[in-house]
């Protein structure tokens, strides 16, 4: 199975809106409630892809139930570590007739270093039947900055195949030291990461570079998402960048998540980088055509695949 790590996961409340102006009185047309957070998201499209997946995360409070009670709902795997006191996060999703997404998110509890220590031994032991592990989305307040590229690095150590998809907060302690680990981040998120830009008129060779630095330090692969022009990967056996076809949009967030599912999906099935990069880029694509995340269809995913570009550098 695939284990998946939220620790910030959410209570989601996905709304839409023919439109969105600050300051007005809005009344949206529907609402849904979804169970959330970024290893959550991986685990619906994983599924879909059929890969087995199980989440895990830190929950607390009503909300933290609801998310339970969602999750299990819609068919999914997963093994919470419960928190004694505070509330799992509310975050709200507004989406436009447009296509365009605005998202708040709330901070989450706060975690004591006897949490996270509790927390840290449940992933533990998770993992030990698990095939494949990856770190998802935001900490809550009170982790410390190394904490989760600790538990990654420990993870690696192993044998596991780990794979590291965590907020800027937590992400600069673990691009100073990547040994063992996949690394996934978007742009700005490598920019910040590693402290300067990698803008030049949008070119990829500044990418390109900061992806084989990574390598010398130790990590196993760089996986870098580019919007609309895809995703780059970089492994010590080559570089290549897949882009999807262009798609009517109804919601992005999320996409980056089935990228990870479906690029961590078709490596457990033997698929070379490569490959691997291109199913992920079709299932961040399927995703973009749904409003919650992580809830692709197989058949879109199928025909998207049969459309993306893989450039070799």
């Amino acid at each position: 199975m695939l284990l998946t790590i939220t620790a910030n996961p959410s209570l989601d409340r996905v709304l839409h809106l023919p439109h969105l102006a600050i300051g007005q009185v809005h009344r949206a047309t529907s609402l849904k409630l979804v169970a959330a957070g970024k290893g959550l998201n991986v685990v619906r499209a994983a599924v879909t892809l059929g890969a087995p997946a199980l989440a895990t995360g830190m929950l607390a409070g009503r909300h933290g139930q609801i998310v339970a009670e969602l999750f299990q709902a819609d068919g999914f795997a997963a093994d919470w570590y419960w928190l004694p006191a505070g509330e799992t996060r509310v975050c709200t999703m507004l989406n436009q007739d447009s296509g365009d997404t605005t998202v708040i998110n709330e901070p989450g509890p706060d975690i004591s270093a006897a949490e996270w220590a509790g927390f840290a031994a449940h992933v533990q032991a998770l993992a030990q039947s698990a095939w494949a592990v990856v770190f998802c989305g935001s900490m809550p307040p009170g982790v410390p900055p190394d904490a989760p590229g600790q538990l990654a690095r420990a993870l690696a150590g192993n044998g596991l195949p780990v794979y590291f998809d965590v907020g800027y907060q937590h992400l600069p302690s673990l691009l100073d030291n990547p040994q063992g680990v996949c690394v996934k981040v978007n742009r700005a998120e490598l920019a910040a990461g590693l402290g300067h830009s990698l803008d030049s008129v949008g070119a990829l060779e500044p990418v390109i570079e900061a992806g084989q630095r990574l390598l010398a330090r130790g990590a196993t692969q760089v996986v870098v998402t580019l919007g609309s022009a895809g995703a780059l990967a970089v492994s010590p056996e080559g570089v290549w960048q897949a882009i999807p076809p262009a798609v009517a949009v109804v919601s992005t967030v999320g996409s980056g998540d089935s990228l990870t599912a479906g690029l961590m999906a078709a490596q457990l099935r033997g698929l070379p980088l490569a490959q691997a990069l291109a199913h992920g880029v079709a299932a961040g694509a399927a995703n973009a055509l749904n409003s919650v995340p992580g809830r692709l269809e197989l058949a879109e995913f199928e025909q998207l695949l049969a459309r993306v570009r893989v450039n070799q550098y």
